[in-house]
């Protein structure tokens, strides 16, 4: 066996683990029916994953009262104990379609604490915390009583015996991320000068009286996993050696120590969740660490997405369990595609914040798009797209033209369900605008992604052809039943004096040698990630924006990410107009309306793309049966690409 340490079986209390892989809970497949019951595409979303082949299915995290815990209303509920029937039997189905597949069915238990809000809290009360304090946004936190405390224990009780009642074999205690639990055991928000404050033993106890209303409920055959942060990775936060000592002294209450670090309200800087820029399994140290220390199982999270980091992490004694996050849902089969020696298949997760909503003024309302995958459009429609019509015309000739990301995925698409499809792309390599990715010293997932993509294209027996240059002409003799024409965007080049005679387009940067002193004309999320690989690559880069912020464009948490990992030698500046472009560098308008001049061995523009109106018109109206998708439609981002593809494929039945 290629992997044999993934792959070995734990038993713990009677309950069998058939791998070391396991689903961790994700903010995500929250869809809920008012009152706490998961609607079918909820049950279907984690199912899918437990038919994927891992070990353990956790669910996201569920609030253990509707009083002051939870930080939304789009939680299960585990906790009320007179449900109606309806809410019974479907946390039983909940249960069933994870337990069905040889999964270990479980719950993430949670409450917010301190951080939550009263505009989410029953009848308007504070929030209370270890401690009181008034928060940065004014809001006054209680600190909890005695009283308090054991009413919190019972409810976290009666969640987890409402779990195991469905069918659910374990709960996960959520005591890191800076939530409630794990609150108490941190220095930085727990003050207290009573026998719950000051020293570890006295922080854990709180936590120990959860971890024993628990027991007393459930019973020693119910499992327990206790998340923690390794450490909080912010000034004044838990630190190793704490995370450490705490760990032991729960070693003998709990099951198994799952290791996670930092906190929801600062999950970028601190790694609660990773970004592109952090290295795969970056919380593995923290849980080495734990795991040299505890004689109890022990799990680690953050960013991994190959079996082979996975084997090494177990063999190596540093863990006992990898949990994948964002991975399972770029690819719920990446446990069984390991199992068959398809590891070269395995989609990657380019950890692109799929669970946040784009950068904004936090003043204005903004569109909240649902949950979505950049790389695999199905993940989180699974039961819907089980519904959509199937062929019924199965052979029929296809053409896509592009071979981007949403012409590949529309060819692939369209090919698993059986047409005959071909695919011409003028360039001489499938991935379209992401052959950047060969040479931008940050996008190794992205150009995995693309490679995994083109290889899945090819396999699915689509006919390729390159360097081929569609012309209307082409598609008449082509005689298609359907055309997805996917030929992506152009660079946007306004008209600002000596632009076109002195710049280049930002991806012209890994196509030449620039000089030493750089300049990038706009601050998108292109010419940020472009001034970046400049950056790292040893260059001095001046940013001009025009706008009063950089990135607007970006995820949240993306953005977060440029702020952390800008290099030194790379300045932002915002609400600065460029005027002209000339030989020697850039005049501009600075924010005070002086003027400024950038001297400049290279510079280079990222202004946006457009629709290529030109080029789409005479290739529209051959066939009757053409759609129009990803940057050549409206320019947008590669999510909105691949689902574009993936749908227009479907509608060829």
């Amino acid at each position: 066996m290629k992997y044999p340490h993934i792959f070995a079986p734990l038993t713990i209390k009677g309950v069998t683990f058939k791998n070391r892989v396991m689903d961790a809970p994700k903010t995500t497949d929250r869809t809920v029916f008012t009152g706490g019951t998961p609607t079918p595409e909820c049950i279907n979303g984690y199912e899918v994953r437990a038919r994927g082949g891992v070990s353990c299915v956790t669910i996201t995290e569920s609030f253990v009262d509707d009083d002051r815990s939870a930080r939304h209303d789009h939680t299960i509920d585990f906790y009320t104990p007179n449900k109606s029937v309806y809410h019974q039997e479907a946390l039983f189905v909940l249960a069933e379609s994870i337990t069905r597949h040889g999964a270990v069915a479980s719950v993430e238990l949670n409450h917010t604490g301190a951080v939550n809000h009263p505009a989410t809290i029953k009848d308007g009360k504070n929030p209370f915390g270890p401690s009181a304090f008034v928060r940065e946004d004014g809001i006054q936190v209680e600190e909890m009583t005695e009283q308090d405390m054991e009413e919190v224990a019972s409810h976290f009780a009666a969640a987890a015996l409402g779990a195991k009642l469905a069918g659910f074999q374990m709960v996960m205690l959520h005591g890191g991320h800076g939530w409630l639990l794990g609150q108490y055991i941190s220095p930085l928000t727990n003050k207290r000068t009573d026998k719950y404050g000051g020293s570890m033993e006295n922080r854990a106890r709180f936590p120990l009286m959860v971890i024993d209303h628990i027991r007393k409920a459930c019973g020693e055959d119910f499992l327990i996993e206790y998340r923690m942060s390794g450490a909080e990775r912010v000034p004044g936060g838990l630190e190793l050696s704490e995370a450490v000592e705490f760990a032991k002294i729960i070693q003998d209450k709990v099951d198994i120590i799952h290791v996670t670090s930092g906190m929801y309200h600062n999950h970028v800087e601190s790694k609660a969740f990773s970004s592109i820029y952090h290295p795969r399994g970056c919380n593995l140290d923290l849980a080495a660490a734990i795991k040299a220390a505890v004689h109890i199982p022990v799990t680690a999270v953050g960013g991994f997405n190959s079996p082979e980091q996975i084997e090494e992490a177990i063999a190596s004694g540093k863990c006992d369990f990898v949990a994948l996050g964002r991975q399972m849902l770029a690819d719920p089969d990446f446990v069984n595609k390991v199992a068959r020696g398809k590891e070269d298949e395995i989609m990657p997760c380019l950890r692109c914040s799929c669970f946040n909503p784009l950068a904004s003024d936090p003043d204005k309302r903004v569109q909240v798009a649902p949950f979505e995958c950049t790389v695999n459009p199905s993940s989180m429609r699974q039961l819907r797209l089980e519904w959509s019509p199937k062929v019924k015309e199965p052979g029929q000739k296809v053409l896509v033209v592009g071979g981007g990301p949403g012409g590949m995925y529309a060819a692939l698409t369209a090919a698993e369900r059986g047409h005959r499809v071909t695919l011409m792309d003028k360039g001489q390599k499938l991935g379209g605008a992401l052959w950047y990715t060969d040479y931008d010293c940050h996008k190794d997932d992205m150009r995995q992604f693309r490679d995994h993509l083109a290889n899945r294209v090819y396999r699915a027996g689509v006919d390729v052809q390159l360097g081929v240059t569609v012309t209307r002409e082409t598609i008449e003799d082509f005689a298609p039943d359907a055309v997805i024409l996917a030929i992506g965007g152009r660079p946007v080049a306004p008209r600002i004096p000596g632009l076109r005679e002195n710049a280049k387009y930002a991806l012209n940067v890994y196509t030449e040698t620039p000089g030493k002193r750089c300049v990038m004309i706009g601050g998108g999320q292109v010419g940020i990630e472009v001034a970046m690989h400049l950056g790292d690559t040893g260059h001095q880069v001046e940013v001009l924006e025009m706008l009063d912020d950089y990135a607007r464009d970006a995820l949240w948490s993306h953005k977060e990410a440029f702020r952390i990992f800008k290099p030194e030698s790379m300045t932002i500046h915002c609400s600065t107009q460029v005027t002209e472009v000339t030989p020697e560098g850039v005049k501009a308008l600075a924010p005070d309306g002086t003027e400024v001049f950038y001297e400049a061995d290279s510079v280079y523009y990222a202004l946006g793309f457009r629709s290529p109106a030109d080029e789409l018109e005479p290739l529209m109206t051959v066939c009757p049966r053409t759609a129009v998708i990803g940057d050549c439609k409206k320019p947008a981002r590669i999510l909105q690409a691949t689902r574009d593809g993936m749908f227009a494929a479907m509608d060829i039945v």
